[in-house]
């Protein structure tokens, strides 16, 4: 992956009383910051953190209002507008499709505290799922990877809400099927592009 991106892809804190806990992670494109809906799990206040700095988020400006139950339909997404935010991410124009490899970038909480960790993973057949695409990593991810882009090249094709692990994947090709294999699901790029509010 771009080095360009990483500064772009953020964690989000969540604030209870005094206590500041990691929710996830957020990624920014066009003038908006990107997470899975679930990661906003009350309306308590919400901070981004870029570099050693925390952003406050209102819970009032997050896309769809009816946060944290995501849409009417159950899309797992919120966006958050930034203005002016020049990110080098771009949303693709298609969708992930089987046998892509694309990477994932993300933050984690590890034994050595928060990390942003990026790996490999392969776009798995699936009969789609109402706007999701299921993904095999390379690399275990785990709770904070929720929000995080999906990315090919330089384009952003989906956005990381929920995991699986330890699953069989005899399907995938050797330098992978060597490797242990965990599941993730991806909302589709063209289903994000529903969520941003048409430019004027």
């Amino acid at each position: 992956m771009n080095n360009l991106y990483l500064p772009f892809v953020m964690p989000i804190f969540r604030q209870h009383d005094n206590v500041r806990s990691f929710a996830g992670t957020a990624f920014c494109i066009d003038d908006y910051l990107v997470t899975a809906a679930h990661v906003l799990q009350s309306p308590t206040t919400h901070y981004v953190r870029n570099g050693n700095d925390f952003h406050p988020l209102h819970f009032d400006q997050w896309i769809p209002q009816q946060l944290p139950a995501s849409d009417r339909l159950g899309y797992d997404i919120a966006l958050y507008p930034v203005p002016g935010l020049k990110s080098p991410l771009q949303l693709s124009s298609c969708d992930p499709e089987p046998e892509d490899e694309v990477e994932i970038a993300c933050w984690q909480w590890l034994p050595a505290g928060l990390e942003q960790v990026t790996t490999r993973a392969l776009v798995l057949k699936e009969a789609d799922e109402r706007g999701y695409a299921r993904l095999a990593t390379v690399d275990h991810i785990t709770h904070g990877s929720s929000g995080c882009p999906v990315i090919i090249g330089n384009e952003v094709v989906g956005m990381v809400t929920m995991g699986r692990t330890a699953v069989d994947a005899p399907h995938l090709p050797p330098l992978n099927r060597r490797m242990e294999q965990n599941t993730c699901w991806a909302f589709k790029t063209s289903y994000i592009k529903r969520f941003l509010p048409r430019r004027r």
